[in-house]
């Protein structure tokens, strides 16, 4: 009779131990770098809605730019400032947040606003388009001016408040798979002697819903 032990079987069992050892480990990489390619992402996508919003201050630092009447420092006539305001049916509020109230009579070159849609390469924007289909930047804007505790426009101040929004679309471009948002408030400073509308600072804000983005609120 044959009573020697199998030979090998404890060198076997180690190695099929350490295999398994290296197939945990190989998996768990694995996923920890899956899990930070989706949060780096998730990031990206984030800063491009970012770059969106900013993309409407810088629009409406532009429009204001070229209004020579920007330049007077007389508070009767800022309110011939171009102002960016709500789209019909949304309403413009700013007796809650300026303790002004705001008319179209009183501020005559206000302009109603809405979403922008602007091409991948950040290059152009149309406004007014009825569809954003494989449009994945957007965003809108609302401003209003600066103004004392009493409700007094303060010639000098200019605020900017503007909300970014990047899309990610399916292979097909035919469906949305992810929205990300942005949203940021600008204080402007203009610069009376050498005609410049400047960015003073500038913050993020929660998301607001449509009731809310076109509420004026201080910086």
């Amino acid at each position: 009779m044959n009573n020697e032990k199998p030979r090998g079987m404890a060198g076997t069992i180690m190695v099929i131990m350490v295999f398994g050892l290296l197939v945990s480990i190989s998996t768990a990489y694995i996923k920890m770098v899956q899990t930070e390619t989706q949060v780096q992402g998730m990031i990206d996508n984030s800063d491009r809605a970012l770059d969106a919003a900013f993309s409407g201050v810088n629009m409406v630092m532009a429009i204001t730019q070229s209004q020579k009447l920007m330049f007077t420092d007389d508070s009767t006539i800022a309110k011939e400032r171009r102002y960016f305001i709500a789209p019909a049916p949304l309403t413009t509020d700013w007796t809650t947040g300026l303790n002004t109230p705001f008319s179209a009579a009183v501020y005559p070159n206000a302009t109603n606003t809405d979403w922008f849609y602007l091409d991948e390469s950040l290059a152009t924007f149309d406004y007014g388009e009825t569809g954003s289909s494989t449009k994945p930047y957007h965003f809108r804007v609302t401003s209003y001016p600066g103004t004392t505790a009493a409700g007094v426009i303060i010639p000098a101040s200019y605020t900017i408040k503007a909300q970014g929004r990047f899309l990610v679309y399916s292979g097909d471009s035919t469906s949305v798979l992810a929205t990300y948002t942005s949203q940021i408030i600008a204080d402007c400073e203009i610069n009376f002697p050498r005609k410049v509308v400047q960015l003073k600072r500038w913050r993020y804000m929660p998301f607001q819903s449509d009731l809310d983005f076109f509420k004026a609120v201080r910086y």
